[in-house]
C-alpha cells in the first residue's frame, strides 16, 4: 500500500480518470475521502483537478509526472465511517507520516501510545517469547523532536512503547497495518 504505481496516460486524460485508475488498481471504494496531490511548477504542493485535463495543470513537466494519493477530508468518527480495510490503512500511514515528519502535533505521551498501537497491529499480541529486547530497533515510531526533547534513550523509548503493547492484548486483529 506505501509503494508507487506507475500508469501511462493520454494528453486528454482528466484529473477525475486518473484518480478512478489508482482508486481501481488498489481497490479503493471509499474516494470520497482522497484526491491527488501534485507539486506544481512553483513546487507548490496542490490538488489535481479532476474536471481539468491533467496535462493542463501546472504539473512539473518531469518525466515520469509525481502525484500522491492523499486525505482530502477527514470523518468525523473514524472507527464508524471508514469502512474498507484499504480505506483505513491509507488514513493509518498518512496520520503516521504526518506525525513522524511533525506536520501535525502529537505530544509525546500520545506519541508513545500511538506507536504501541502501530506496534500491535504489526506484530500482534505481545509474547514476551517472541518479542525479545530490540524487536522494535529497525521501526521508525517516534518524531526526531521527541527523541530530541527527553533525556532518554532509544532503549528506554522501546521499553515504554513495549509496556503500551503488553496492555493491548487482543485490541486489535495482528498481520494488520505496518
Amino acid at each position: 500500500m506505501d509503494a508507487e504505481l506507475e500508469f501511462s496516460i493520454h494528453p486528454t486524460t482528466t484529473g477525475k480518470q486518473l484518480f478512478e485508475q489508482v482508486a481501481r488498481t488498489i481497490g479503493l471504494r471509499e474516494v470520497w475521502y482522497f484526491g491527488m496531490q501534485f507539486a506544481d511548477i512553483r513546487g507548490m504542493v496542490t490538488w489535481l483537478n479532476p474536471d481539468k485535463k491533467v496535462l493542463m495543470q501546472e504539473v512539473k513537466k518531469e518525466t515520469p509526472l509525481q502525484f500522491k494519493l492523499r486525505i482530502k477530508f477527514y470523518p468525523e468518527d473514524v472507527a464508524e465511517e471508514l469502512i474498507q480495510d484499504v480505506t483505513r490503512k491509507l488514513f493509518f500511514l498518512q496520520v503516521k507520516e504526518a506525525i513522524l515528519t511533525e506536520e501535525i502535533y502529537c505530544p509525546p505521551e500520545s506519541v508513545v501510545l500511538l506507536a504501541s498501537y502501530a506496534v500491535q497491529a504489526k506484530y500482534g499480541d505481545y509474547n514476551k517469547e517472541v518479542h525479545r529486547l530490540g524487536y522494535l530497533s529497525n521501526d521508525r515510531l517516534l518524531p526526531k523532536r521527541v527523541l530530541e526533547q527527553h533525556k532518554l534513550s532509544k532503549e528506554q523509548w522501546e521499553e515504554r512503547i513495549q509496556v503500551w503493547h503488553e496492555e493491548h492484548r487482543s485490541v486489535l486483529k495482528s498481520g494488520g497495518f505496518q
